[in-house]
């Protein structure tokens, strides 16, 4: 019997739009390798990483931030700048707990990806039979519907958009139980809701088929996703993540906007088709430790036939962007160099800006910021500049320290 829990969803009073449900920015960091050119670029150390850090949240009105590298499965720098909390002057450090957004999709791709090599799940395996054949009034049923995979939840490519299909699902929902309702009668009325497009045929981001992957693990896993979840980041030395909360406590970066900063508050989105576990909060360093499991530099999180599989161009009918850049599975951004695979994940909402990495010359690293606006004011997403300076040491640091920095963070 498929594991069915009751979880209730949460109604705000307002208006369904489509910016209601997609609570998440959906921008992604775009890179290209700086070694590309035929000029030798100059030698770089990481003392210079500190630098780039600070300049950009003076420039950017970033009260706290951290910043850490891996480089083939060793922690070679991890540090904490600024402030996590302005009123109580707590400092941002390499352990202090960050929303992470979208980041949270690549740590739900890695719980399907346990529940696959585990063979409890299979990538191409029908989400209805996951979910444990539902009854559905059939000949309301778009055929079609019964067919989406994981896979295609993973590539963004379920037949249904954020603006579009999830809209009328959630306005459906809002419509038989303004109350709430409990998430897999949820899902029962969004397979009833007409596709967008034929599943599997294009890529576009979309929060909603996401939320579904939630649900997805916990039926396979037969236990709620986030224990199911702590269990397996247990299992790579990851123990201090956890969904994030209305108010912040010590240890937790508050969210903060504009200039000068005010907070934002925090807590999970209260909308329909939403399961009521929301972000993850996690440290730089916790997700140093994701990343150098993911690609197994330093423990092996997946399998090597799951790892490819993360990293595969999508497949047919849909084509890659430009320069053959690709969603892969959780991640915004896959691209394969003459040097190898770079990838990357972003995660971003309102005093919220997260980016993992991983780039051709086995580094990993993390960037969480908690907050970002220009002099004026208006709010600035402060990832893109910050990133351009700390890849372009990162790529061409000439000399690695030894020592392994993980051994500080058991």
């Amino acid at each position: 019997m498929t594991f069915r829990r009751t979880t209730i969803l949460l109604l705000t009073l307002l208006t369904l739009t489509a910016p209601a449900l997609a609570q998440e920015e959906t921008s992604t960091f775009e890179d290209e390798p700086d070694n590309v050119s035929a000029a030798q670029p100059a030698a770089r150390n990481l003392s210079e990483l500190a630098g780039v850090v600070e300049q950009n949240m003076n420039q950017y009105v970033v009260p706290g931030a951290a910043l850490a590298v891996a480089y083939k499965g060793r922690l070679v720098y991890a540090r904490g700048f600024g402030f996590a909390n302005l009123r109580t002057r707590e400092p941002a450090t390499e352990t202090t707990l960050f929303n992470l957004a979208s980041c949270t999709k690549a740590i739900s791709m890695f719980g399907v990806l346990r529940l696959v090599d585990a063979g409890r799940l299979q990538l191409d395996q029908p989400v209805y039979d996951v979910i444990g054949r539902p009854p559905l009034p059939m000949r309301r049923v778009d055929p079609r519907v019964l067919q989406i995979t994981v896979r295609q939840l993973l590539h963004h490519s379920g037949g249904w958009n954020d603006d579009s299909g999830f809209v009328t699902a959630s306005n459906e929902v809002q419509r038989q139980a303004p109350q709430g309702m409990s998430y897999s009668e949820g899902v029962r009325i969004l397979f009833m809701t007409p596709l967008d497009y034929a599943p599997g045929t294009q890529a576009k981001y979309a929060n909603g088929q996401w939320n579904l992957v939630k649900y997805v693990i916990e039926c396979a896993a037969q236990m709620p996703y986030g224990d199911f979840m702590k269990r397996e980041l247990a299992a790579i030395g990851i123990t201090d993540m956890r969904d994030e909360s209305r108010g912040a406590t010590p240890g937790e970066a508050m969210r903060y906007a504009g200039n000068p900063p005010h907070v934002v508050p925090g807590g999970p989105s209260q909308t329909p088709l939403q399961p009521s576990f929301g972000n993850w909060m996690a440290s730089a360093v916790d997700m140093a430790k994701y990343l150098t499991a993911i690609d197994a530099s330093r423990v092996p999180g997946i399998s090597h036939a799951s790892y490819d599989q993360m990293i595969a161009e999508l497949p047919p009918p849909m084509v890659n962007e430009a320069k053959g850049a690709h969603f892969g599975l959780g991640m915004d951004t896959v691209r394969q160099t003459p040097t190898g695979f770079f990838y990357t994940k972003n995660g971003g909402k309102p005093g919220v800006h997260a980016q993992i990495v991983h780039l051709e010359n086995g580094v990993d690293y993390v960037l969480l910021m908690n907050g970002g606006a220009n002099a004026d004011g208006s709010n600035f997403n402060p990832l893109g500049p910050t990133m351009k300076g700390v890849n372009q040491i990162l790529r061409n640091c000439s000399q690695w320290p030894q020592e392994d920095l993980f051994q500080r963070y058991p």
